[in-house]
């Protein structure tokens, strides 16, 4: 898949999903990555998806920088608990428990150098003008980051 991104002038990545049994950690979409043997293989990180599939922030220090495609930006609430949460648990960044700072410091560490995507799936957020929902992820991301 990968070749037949790069032959379109795309380069693919996969995403690991929190709750997607055997493919919901970085340890396991890492796996997948290596098992490809494509120098070129990437992964999609998210703060949601690790903490949903059981993982550790500290699964990021086992990757690369150029083996991540982008990272998704999100928080998560302390409830309900984490195998009940779905994507649109998701909070805006600061508004939940988990420690982006500490994501944003082990992303750094591993020399990634691309962008934090907020990514939420909340209807409440999608029902207000866009413009003022961006100006205020953007305020959130850079408070925790």
């Amino acid at each position: 898949l990968v070749d037949l991104g790069l032959s379109f002038g795309v380069k693919a990545a996969m995403e690991y999903l929190g709750f997607v049994e055997q493919i919901n950690t970085i340890e396991s979409a890492l796996e997948i990555m290596t098992l490809s043997q494509h120098p070129q293989a990437t992964i999609i990180v998210d703060p949601f998806h690790n903490f949903r599939g059981g993982g550790s922030f500290s699964s990021l220090g086992k990757l690369r920088g150029e083996q991540i495609a982008i990272s998704h930006f999100n928080d998560t609430p302390a409830s309900p608990p984490r195998l009940e949460q779905h994507d649109h648990s998701r909070v805006l960044p600061g508004e939940g428990h988990l420690d982006l700072k500490e994501w944003c410091d082990l992303l750094t560490k591993v020399g990634y150098h691309g962008y934090l995507s907020l990514e939420l799936f909340r209807e409440d957020l999608w029902a207000r003008d866009p413009r003022e929902v961006a100006k205020l992820g953007l305020e959130k991301m850079r408070a925790v980051a």
